[in-house]
């Protein structure tokens, strides 16, 4: 009898720990437009971004989708900040200057590669993850036209895994 109550709590710690090893990726979406940002932008141009964070690795990856984009991106970036308001950058992403029209920005950074910004307390690796799964963060392209952001979106979580 205690053998097979041992063999049936090991199994049941079995599930719970492949549950938990499961429930390591997070996957944020965000529309991307001008009246996103803040203030509002008029622009022809938007877009789609797909972040995911694999908690057990602390990388987050990306895919942003720019589409009609009238003048040459500048910059993109993953911002601490909520809704409605502009916060700083924490995750800055490659891009190819000066590309307009359709183009796709992607990549992959270790969270402990974030540009600290105690104000709005991202100290560490711990704290960005905590910012994206708490809706903090938000996607920006910046183009010529507008250095301050052509278009924004919210990162929303939407799966976990």
């Amino acid at each position: 009898m205690r053998r097979v109550l041992s063999l049936a709590i090991a199994a049941v710690f079995t599930l719970l720990i492949s549950a938990q090893a499961q429930a390591q990726t997070f996957t944020f979406t965000a529309d991307l437009s001008g009246g996103n940002e803040v203030p509002g932008v008029v622009t022809g141009s938007g877009g789609t971004a797909t972040v995911t964070l694999n908690v057990a690795t602390n990388v987050v990856t990306w895919v942003i989708d720019v589409y009609n984009l009238p003048t040459g991106v500048t910059a993109s970036h993953i911002h601490a900040g909520s809704p409605g308001v502009a916060g700083p950058v924490i995750v800055n992403f490659t891009v190819v200057a000066n590309t307009s029209n359709d183009f796709r920005i992607s990549g992959s950074a270790n969270l402990s590669e974030i540009v600290p910004r105690p104000a709005q307390g991202i100290n560490s690796a711990e704290d960005a993850r905590q910012a994206l799964l708490n809706g903090d963060t938000y996607v920006n392209v910046h183009s010529s036209a507008n250095p301050g952001g052509e278009i924004r979106g919210q990162l929303v979580l939407v799966t976990q895994f």
